[in-house]
């Protein structure tokens, strides 16, 4: 996979090219988890990101939006959405797959809802993996999986909550935590997660809401994984099971 610096409309990113592509007409426009308030394209996403290029066969473009506490909400969605619009702009007649992990599946779907209410080109599918999408840290996973979760100590989220939208900001507006939110018309959706994350709940909730809502929408969890596991590499098997979840899901549309 060829990595290389790029940006979109103004704002930072990097550009993740496999070198066997299988299909010239389709690309990917990926959002970073790390609560938004830390992770990068080319630290913390770098491997997860250079694999799913390499596993899809698609070109993937992995946004660097602002962080809180220095650029709160709704900084990072400004960003996604100036950031989108270029892309859409420069691929007429692609087909655009959105994805996002953790905080970076919550932006997805804030930035699909406001581009629903403001009339604009969504994505054509969404792939999210454990998104964070209630930023009140309402769910009962939030408790029950604290303990087995490696990724997380139980007050990460409440913290990273609290940096992204400071006390004025009311964390149920679906565009802080999109769970509030209205799914009616978004784009066919696969949901992957592990059944030992903190962030199950979060999963769940969205994969009823969207399904209630009329969404073509898969919850694929892989029983004992944690919270964005597929960003280690492929010396966990479930990597590779993930990802290629995601090609033949790609695949069968």
């Amino acid at each position: 996979v060829e990595i290389t610096r790029s940006t979109y409309s103004g704002i930072p990113g990097v550009k993740f090219s496999p070198k066997i592509r299988t299909e010239q007409k389709a690309i990917i426009v990926f959002f970073h988890g790390g609560g938004y308030c830390f992770g990068s394209s080319l630290t913390t996403h770098r491997l997860g990101v250079a694999l799913m290029a390499k596993h899809t066969g698609l070109t993937c473009h992995s946004i660097d939006y602002r962080l809180a506490p220095e650029h709160p909400y709704p900084a990072a969605l400004d960003d996604a959405l100036t950031a989108w619009q270029g892309i859409v702009d420069s691929h007429p007649n692609h087909k655009i797959i959105l994805s996002g992990d953790s905080a970076g599946g919550g932006l997805s779907l804030a930035m699909m809802m406001r581009l629903q209410a403001e009339g604009g080109r969504l994505p054509d599918d969404a792939i999210l993996f454990s998104p964070w999408t209630d930023l009140t840290c309402q769910g009962d996973s939030y408790a029950t999986k604290a303990r087995v979760d490696p990724m997380f100590t139980p007050s990460m989220p409440r913290d990273c909550s609290h940096y992204y939208a400071p006390k004025e900001t009311d964390k149920t507006n679906p565009f802080v935590s999109p769970a509030f939110g209205n799914f009616t018309g978004l784009p066919r959706m696969l949901i992957l997660c592990g059944g030992n994350e903190i962030l199950l709940s979060d999963s769940k909730k969205l994969a009823e809401g969207a399904k209630s809502a009329g969404v073509d929408v898969e919850l694929a969890i892989w029983d004992n994984m944690f919270h964005d596991w597929w960003l280690f590499g492929l010396f966990i098997p479930e990597t590779k099971q993930c990802l290629t979840k995601v090609s033949t899901w790609l695949k069968g549309n």
